[in-house]
């Protein structure tokens, strides 16, 4: 074969691994920050429909103490017996709605925190497909993959000792 054979079969294996690899760092990436995204998203909704609960609970008790207030007042019309026990129907059912309430925000909070888990290890099976993937293809082409590894740090090398300017340390400076 010739030398131009030879360095167009190298070139064409190096954007091979080039593209798999940037593949598969996109892949890992956009499964990472879909994660996240959910993640987000969940916490979010989780905190909206807790703070409706917490205020769907208040407005309860809210309308609780007003019928309860309303009660007294006609019990004490029709007596102190009566005004008693609107009263703690008023205050059991204040505690009833209150207890309902938290139940439900807790529920929410572990339904959310379940799926944000759910979300991750998604995640992270996606990404550990990507990795094996990565792996499969190293393994089924090594020489393309460290002929571009070797090119990619030589180019950087080249890059960062272009720009490395050296400075004389302090035994450099006062030698006599």
């Amino acid at each position: 074969m010739s030398t131009d054979t030879h360095t167009l079969a190298y070139d064409q294996h190096s954007q091979a691994a080039k593209e798999a690899a940037q593949q598969a760092t996109g892949n890992a990436k956009e499964a990472i920050q879909q994660a996240g995204y959910a993640a987000k998203d969940l916490a979010q909704h989780a905190s909206h429909t807790t703070k409706e609960a917490a205020q769907s609970g208040l407005s309860a008790a809210k309308d609780a103490a007003q019928n309860g207030l309303a009660a007294a007042k006609d019990a004490t019309q029709n007596g102190y017996a009566a005004a008693k026990d609107a009263a703690q129907n008023a205050g059991q059912a204040a505690k009833d709605l209150y207890s309902s309430a938290a139940h439900r925000a807790e529920d929410l909070y572990h339904s959310a925190a379940h799926r944000a888990e759910d979300l991750y290890q998604t995640a992270a099976a996606r990404a550990e497909d990507t990795l094996a993937q990565s792996k499969k293809y190293v393994r089924e082409n090594p020489l393309p993959t460290v002929i571009g590894a070797f090119a990619v740090g030589l180019t950087l090398g080249a890059l960062l000792g272009l720009s490395h300017h050296h400075e004389p340390t302090l035994r450099e400076r006062f030698r006599w």
